[in-house]
């Protein structure tokens, strides 16, 4: 209980800043309540209003299969709705058990993405601040399924929330200054990764743990916890070469293993993994618009994270690289499917000049 009431006043109190005036929804499954309580109650302190409202795994699973791809591809007016009058979101993981995501077919996972895309896009115009908290995804039934030891997973995501935000901030200032003056990327790995790609004059964005009022002036509304990253837009059709990997990638109750792609003339035109690719390629393959340009890069720095669970791009030094929609960071691709790999080994440099050498930062 006392991660979580730590977790509930860093999120309300440094986070997301509560005030009195701000209107909240609080989205939990049947595992996380005593979380969204613990939330909730720090809400109250403020004098905020607070909704809260339950999911459970059987309603979850249970719609994507009573429902057809046409009604799954109808944004919900519950959504539509509660974002005419609410300026706060907060999302607490997901469902506790994702083995039965095995059995839903990839076509409506991939009608109810493109069914949320009119609420993302509501939400992103009207500067809806939102937060996640993964620490709801770590369960024995999870960990369970895709193989991680419960114990350390635990005890991975609780190290990392307890990074001081004013630390990481001071750091991340200082990686975004220098890809904000940057042009050329080149990214490369002992694993095969030899990927260049270019930058513009693209906001970058810190997530640091706090959300402030510099942060939403640029269009930067999301915040997690815990969080570590620095994360800029690249220029969409610039992306040339391959990458590679090293870190697998969770999927509907499966683990992607070296998953590696290839672009050419900024276009993703080779899209591989050693095993279980059809947990990723297929909602690929559903997917619309610019779903074959890359999105984003990632460059980790949490000192007290480590790769191999679900949050690897927070991982000091990681590097990951995303596909698909990017319009809620500042980007230009328009697409209904997102997706990132992670390299915990990788070299980057910007202009020439290493700044991570095989996973390690060099400034």
């Amino acid at each position: 209980m006392k991660i979580i009431d730590q977790m509930a006043r860093t999120l309300v109190n440094e986070s997301l800043k509560i005030k009195k005036e701000d209107v909240i929804v609080v989205s939990t499954y049947q595992h996380t309540i005593d979380m969204a309580n613990a939330i909730a109650m720090e809400c109250f302190k403020k004098g905020a209003d607070v909704l809260m409202t339950l999911d459970t795994d059987d309603v979850f699973y249970g719609h994507l299969k009573v429902l057809s791809k046409a009604n799954l591809r109808t944004t919900s007016a519950h959504c539509l709705g509660l974002a005419e009058y609410t300026n706060v979101n907060i999302w607490l993981g997901g469902p506790e058990d994702p083995s039965e995501m095995k059995r839903i077919p990839a076509d409506k996972f991939s009608a109810l993405f493109e069914g949320e895309q009119a609420h993302f896009e509501k939400a992103r115009k009207k500067g809806i601040r939102s937060a996640y908290i993964p620490l709801g995804t770590v369960t024995p039934q999870r960990a369970k399924v895709y193989g991680f030891p419960y114990n350390a997973w635990m005890r991975n995501i609780t190290g990392a929330m307890r990074v001081s935000p004013k630390k990481m901030s001071a750091f991340g200032r200082k990686l975004a200054n220098r890809l904000s003056k940057a042009k050329d990327v080149h990214i490369t790995s002992r694993q095969g990764t030899n990927l260049t790609f270019r930058l513009g004059k693209r906001p970058v964005h810190i997530y640091d743990g706090i959300l402030d009022a510099a942060d939403v002036k640029k269009g930067m509304t999301f915040v997690s916890l815990p969080s570590g990253e620095v994360t800029v837009t690249p220029l969409e059709n610039s992306a040339e070469g391959k990458v590679v990997f090293d870190v697998h990638v969770a999927q509907v109750g499966k683990l992607v293993q070296n998953m590696r792609w290839r672009f050419k003339k900024g276009r993703l035109t080779e899209f591989k993994a050693s095993r279980n690719l059809k947990a990723v390629k297929d909602f690929y393959d559903l997917a619309h618009g610019d779903k074959d340009r890359i999105g984003f890069l990632n460059l980790g720095m949490n000192p007290n994270a480590k790769v191999g669970y679900l949050m690897n791009s927070i991982a000091n030094g990681a590097v990951s690289i995303g596909i698909g929609g990017n319009e809620m960071l500042g980007g230009k691709n328009k697409s209904d499917y997102e997706l990132a790999g992670t390299m915990s080994k990788a070299t980057v440099e910007l202009d020439g000049k290493e700044i991570i050498r095989n996973g390690k930062y060099t400034i």
